[in-house]
């Protein structure tokens, strides 16, 4: 309905689970990596708790998509504590067997299975989603079928998605078998505001659309009636989209979203926070101040010819110039913008991506920053080089935040292909025994940032350097 007025290409807040929208901020970074390093480590079960809405499903679906090619991984989404057994749905989920075996035969059909895969030097991965529906018996079923696992080689690793109640049924003392195998736990909390609007961005980007749509202000509401919750938080901007088509609104304002937020609040069903702000927010008149600010003028050090605000069709290295000029001048939201764009051109993808995080880094977005890093290395077609300098300053970030183990894991790998490089192995032996988080003072969190100053302009040599 409003794709084509607003430029998307597609509809950026539908509720359908879709890994390619998914927004990695802090938390979902956090989780993911901690899945990750539990397929690594050969854990032998993971679980991943949050409300319903945080996006667990979105997460496991790029797992799979991200590992499927090296593992085999099984999806159960639909088992209840009321079914008999779980075996069967475990084979239809791998598709072994769709019809109804004998227990002893499904036992023997998924013991060769395992057998099999791990010949070929491949795991069988079993996610289990919804699995607070499973009750105390199944998940019995699901430890003893771990037990398959041999003393030298790991078979079945085992992933379980659920809403809270999952957390408190491993919690109960007929249960603490099972809990001791945990080796990977996660607890997705909601969105901060700042995570909102990023995410808000991030889905309007990746729709199509590389120019602000929602104000400040507008995100900011939004997160209050949603609390940081993704689903909610697409249901909003959703039906928000819908008025503003309605009214022909080139910007939502908060104005725009508090109107579509009570209408919405009428049928009574959708569990919206902050509802006693609407009615005056809705019938105020629109504020001036926000629609400026949404739409900033240009910098006294670029020219209105030079990057005008409705510029034509621009080719992607001149989004890439134009993003350098912006993140100079300060406007880094802008910046970051124009480097999405310009890494449309698969030439400068590294060099773009990488150049979000370091305006994430200047904005003290720390994750963020690490997921551009991350969003950069994805450049097979790169330079060696280029790569390991990349990879360097995604060490160095993952340190910031205290990421310690991640960060050796990274330093290992460039020291592995390049020895001697800068000063990893210095870190190495100076991360050796170091703590995990780190101290919350305001003296720590200054010296999170502080090596980013001398690295930044070594950064940008290395970019115009490239380009020789």
């Amino acid at each position: 309905m409003y794709e084509s007025f607003y430029h998307l290409k597609a509809k950026p807040f539908a509720l359908l689970p879709d890994s390619s929208f998914l927004y990695s901020g802090s938390e979902h970074q956090a989780a993911y990596s901690l899945l990750e390093y539990g397929i690594v480590s050969q854990a032998p079960f993971m679980v991943l708790t949050g409300d319903p809405g945080m996006g667990k499903t979105s997460l496991l679906q790029k797992l799979i998509a991200e590992h499927g090619s090296k593992h085999k991984i099984g999806l159960v989404t639909n088992a209840r504590y009321d079914i008999e057994q779980l075996l069967p749905w475990i084979l239809l989920a791998l598709g072994l067997s769709t019809k109804r075996l004998d227990p002893i035969e499904a036992y023997h059909m998924f013991s060769e299975f395992l057998t099999q895969e791990a010949k070929r030097f491949r795991r069988v991965i079993l996610i289990v989603d919804e699995a607070q529906s499973l009750g105390a018996e199944l998940l019995e079923e699901l430890r003893l079928l771990s037990n398959m696992n041999d003393g030298k080689t790991l078979k079945l690793q085992i992933i379980l998605s659920g809403q809270p109640d999952l957390y408190t049924l491993l919690q109960r003392v007929d249960m603490t078998q099972f809990a001791q195998r945990i080796v990977v736990d996660y607890h997705l909390k909601p969105l901060s505001e700042a995570d909102t609007a990023n995410f808000i961005r991030h889905r309007i980007q990746v729709a199509g659309r590389h120019r602000r749509l929602f104000t400040d202000k507008a995100c900011a509401l939004i997160h209050r009636l949603s609390r940081g919750n993704p689903r909610l938080i697409n249901q909003v901007s959703d039906i928000t989209l819908t008025y503003g088509y309605a009214e022909q609104a080139p910007i939502v304002t908060s104005k725009l979203v508090a109107q579509a937020a009570l209408d919405r609040l009428n049928g009574g069903i959708l569990p919206l926070a902050g509802k006693e702000e609407l009615g005056d927010l809705a019938a105020a008149p629109e504020d001036p101040t926000e629609l400026k600010d949404s739409v900033p003028a240009p910098a006294p050090t670029i020219a209105a010819d030079e990057f005008p605000e409705t510029s034509p069709v621009s080719s992607p290295e001149e989004d890439y110039e134009r993003g350098m000029m912006l993140k100079d001048d300060g406007r880094l939201k802008e910046a970051i913008d124009m480097f999405h764009s310009a890494a449309k051109d698969k030439a400068l993808w590294l060099k773009a991506y990488a150049q979000v995080g370091f305006c994430h880094v200047k904005m003290r977005e720390p994750h963020a920053a690490i997921q551009a890093f991350h969003t950069a290395l994805d450049d097979t077609a790169a330079l060696p080089r280029d790569m390991t300098d990349v990879l360097y300053f995604l060490g160095r970030s993952l340190e910031s935040i205290g990421k310690t183990s991640q960060a050796v894991e990274i330093y290992h790998r460039i020291d592995h292909s390049a020895p001697s490089f800068r000063d990893v192995t210095a870190r190495l032996e100076e991360l050796k025994g170091a703590p995990r988080q780190p101290r919350k003072t305001k003296q720590s969190t200054a010296g999170k940032h502080s090596w980013f100053s001398g690295v930044v302009d070594n950064f940008q040599r290395f970019l115009i350097g490239s380009q020789k």
